[in-house]
């Protein structure tokens, strides 16, 4: 009992911690979001970067080959030869219809018309779509400069602006591009990892009755919250440390340089990252609380902290798609550590005002609602759950 007078936050944490870890479904959920969450991306993005590196021959149905042999050879010289097998069950053919006139309309310098039918929604195609394109385009360019040739007229007429590109990105600043959605796992894995400890430790004892056991004991009920908090926080911490770690291991085994990309993450970058998700995975885990205590069930719990999960892949998801470029983002919780971890990708210079303000403003919000819920214990209600 002396011990518990002494140092309350300390005793209710352990406590919580240690039957947190005897829970082998915890311990699980903890992991499994933070391990398949960043697997399942990386073969997203080695199916895709195969796709767009693909060096093989593109096979499609070419009707009409016999009218135009000069653009068959093109096609051809690019990579795009006729099949000369069935289609695979299940995926849709392309084909590449030559009319007639071909050559008429060559000769007479009119449209040549060429038909390409393909399922232009599927996936998988769309990358041999694009070089079909490419190379018919190449073609017609081709004749239209022998035309304008022949008429004695230089081509470079119909270009009266030369455009040239000098790309300045760095492989970090194209990295940034591709690991954004990467780092919005990053984030979440806070969220999701701690939450079956969070529901437990609320809903889950209150159904057990042990709630009001440990409200009865010589500690406040902020005490008893913040020492709750803190537990479930270890376990969004530990969710979001094994994403650092994980993710930077198994995106080495992707050919990212194919795609001129890098990612690469020293130990001083991995450390700076985690001590931002420290603030964070207080903040989720007093969200988490909050709803918990205010529902009247395990399941109950569940369902709403369900759709509390939403809110923070909104924000992070609405920000990177919709490319908002507010600079009160970098002082918020969840999009100012989103918007940090995206400059240490990209290799900028990192704005520590910003980023201390967003975790001293994600720890103060956090601690507003623990103490928040701690005056809601006080109220019969919220223990019975009535």
């Amino acid at each position: 009992m002396s011990n518990l007078v002494r140092n309350p936050i300390r005793i209710v944490w352990r406590k919580e911690l240690r039957d947190a870890i005897r829970d082998k479904r915890s311990v699980m959920a903890a992991m499994s979001y933070a391990f398949f969450g960043p697997l399942l991306m990386a073969v997203a993005f080695y199916v895709m970067i195969s796709q767009l590196t693909d060096p093989s021959d593109v096979e499609i149905d070419i009707t009409g080959a016999e009218h135009a042999p000069a653009l068959v050879e093109h096609l051809n010289s690019n990579g795009i030869v006729e099949r000369d097998k069935p289609w695979p069950a299940g995926r849709q053919p392309i084909v590449l219809a030559i009319g007639e006139s071909w050559a008429e309309d060559i000769a007479l310098a009119k449209p040549a018309p060429v038909t390409l039918t393909a399922d232009f929604s599927a996936t998988k195609q769309t990358g041999d779509l694009r070089r079909i394109e490419r190379a018919i385009e190449g073609y017609s360019n081709q004749i239209a400069f022998i035309r304008m040739q022949m008429r004695g007229l230089d081509p470079r007429v119909v270009q009266p602006i030369e455009l040239v590109k000098h790309d300045t990105a760095t492989k970090g600043s194209r990295s940034a591009i591709l690991m954004g959605s990467v780092l919005i796992f990053i984030l979440l894995s806070v969220f999701f990892s701690g939450m079956n400890v969070a529901i437990d430790i609320s809903a889950g004892e209150r159904e057990r009755n042990s709630l009001e056991l440990l409200l009865s004991q010589p500690l406040s009920s902020h005490q008893l919250v913040l020492g709750k908090a803190l537990a479930a926080s270890c376990f969004a911490m530990f969710g979001g440390v094994l994403s650092v770690v994980l993710i930077p291991i198994i995106f080495r085994f992707l050919p990212l340089h194919n795609i001129g990309i890098s990612l690469t993450l020293d130990w001083t970058m991995m450390l700076l990252i985690v001590l931002m998700l420290a603030p964070l995975a207080l903040f989720a885990t007093a969200l988490q609380l909050f709803v918990s205590f205010r529902a009247k069930s395990f399941k109950e719990a569940q369902t709403y902290i369900s759709f509390l999960l939403m809110l923070p892949m909104l924000a992070v998801f609405g920000v990177e798609f919709a490319r908002l470029k507010n600079p009160i983002l970098y002082y918020l919780p969840l999009t100012g550590q989103h918007q940090a971890l995206l400059d240490i990708i990209k290799g900028d210079s990192l704005q520590w005002l910003p980023i201390f303000i967003s975790a001293g403003v994600t720890a103060i919000l956090s601690l507003l609602i623990i103490r928040y819920i701690g005056r809601m214990l006080a109220s019969e209600k919220v223990v019975f759950g009535l």
